[in-house]
């Protein structure tokens, strides 16, 4: 097969007429690296190589431009790759180059994300949920969390000044008592820093 025209498209790609009525969509930037021009034979195993090393450059680019927006974890990067149409191979290779180059590391990544629930006052249990729902593995979460300054009474002590202060001073202890179960603390937790917490309204005189 001999290419009969090259032309420019949007998103950086070059659109590659054949002698036998084909075409194919391949990066711009491989189209200069490997000289193509009018003219030029293209066997079955050019075209195979160039499709694939094209996809693997255009994922790659891709997911430096979504890692840009926001931290992905590599499950998740893999996901919105395919999901923007690339295969599993191109979006593969694209992922593992990123880790080789250090670009992305779901370890770090979830260090710094279970860090974060941490400062925000979610539960240790919470965090995990909330670290899985990202797309890291279990031991990788585990291994995060484990890592993380937690302190549960530090936590509950901050939702209770912040949220619940409110309902404390109305009497609605029970309603304050089970909210901070649903959000995952344990029940000697909650019971120990609510006291102390109540007993400290009372001696200022807020109750």
């Amino acid at each position: 097969m001999i290419i009969t025209d090259l032309k420019p498209t949007k998103k950086h790609l070059v659109c590659i007429s054949l002698s036998n009525g084909e075409s194919l969509l391949l990066d711009s930037d491989l189209c200069a690296e490997k000289c193509l021009h009018t003219g030029d034979e293209m066997t079955a195993e050019k075209i195979k190589e160039y499709t694939a090393e094209s996809d693997y450059i255009r994922a790659k680019s891709r997911a430096l431009w979504l890692l840009d927006r926001y931290q992905y974890s590599e499950r998740r990067l893999m996901e919105k790759l395919m999901s923007a149409g690339f295969g599993r191979q191109a979006s593969e290779h694209a992922v593992n180059r990123l880790k080789e180059l250090q670009v992305i590391s779901d370890e770090a990544l979830a260090c710094r994300f279970a860090e974060e629930c941490a400062r925000r006052s979610i539960s240790k249990r919470e965090a995990y949920q909330k670290l899985r729902l990202k797309g890291f593995s279990s031991d990788t979460v585990n291994s995060a969390l484990e890592n993380a300054r937690f302190d549960e009474c530090s936590q509950i002590t901050s939702l209770l000044e912040k949220k619940y202060k409110a309902k404390l001073l109305s009497g609605e202890t029970d309603k304050v008592y089970a909210a901070l179960i649903r959000k995952g603390f344990s029940y000697q937790s909650v019971r120990e820093c609510m006291k102390k917490y109540s007993e400290e309204l009372e001696f200022s005189g807020d109750i």
